[in-house]
């Protein structure tokens, strides 16, 4: 009898549910963690400081189960920041959530067969939270030399995650 490689990989790595997103990212970070959406949503809000000399951004996270998670840069104002130079790396927030989206993993892209850096198998905690940090690193050294050097592939604010 033949076995589906799609469920022995779902098998070895299981999907992680919104409780155990909740508990990691309550016990490994500062921050105000919440489930809402029945159940659905797992909700994080805090601040990330890059570094000792770096400013201190407020930032949220949000995961809803089947759909990507995002993560918003509430203050300060990273437009403003950037004196209205275009911010590499974002996307157009469209969550509701006031505040700048960060595009820190290479999406699903349909059209290149391009698979996303980010699985529902994985810790937001251990990917998502500090890879924003990251990217706030990267940001800093931007507008200090005008020059991204944290990687990525090339997209304008107006592209859409499509995961």
């Amino acid at each position: 009898m033949a076995t589906d490689s799609s469920f022995l990989k779902r098998l070895e790595y299981p999907v992680i549910g919104i409780r155990e997103q909740y508990l990691a990212l309550k016990y490994r970070s500062t921050g105000n963690v919440s489930i809402i959406d029945n159940d659905k949503t797992v909700l994080w809000e805090g601040t990330l400081q890059p570094t000792a000399l770096s400013r201190t951004y407020t930032v949220v996270i949000k995961y809803t189960l089947s759909h990507p998670p995002v993560c918003i840069i509430k203050a300060p104002d990273l437009s403003t920041l950037a004196k209205d130079k275009l911010i590499p790396h974002i996307y157009r927030n469209k969550t509701g959530i006031k505040g700048t989206q960060l595009c820190l993993y290479l999406p699903v892209i349909k059209q290149k067969n391009k698979v996303s850096e980010w699985e529902p198998t994985m810790l937001l905690a251990d990917t998502v939270l500090p890879w924003a940090s990251v990217w706030l690193l990267y940001f800093e050294f931007w507008l200090s030399s005008g020059v991204w050097s944290g990687g990525g592939i090339e997209h304008s604010e107006n592209d859409i995650c499509q995961r």
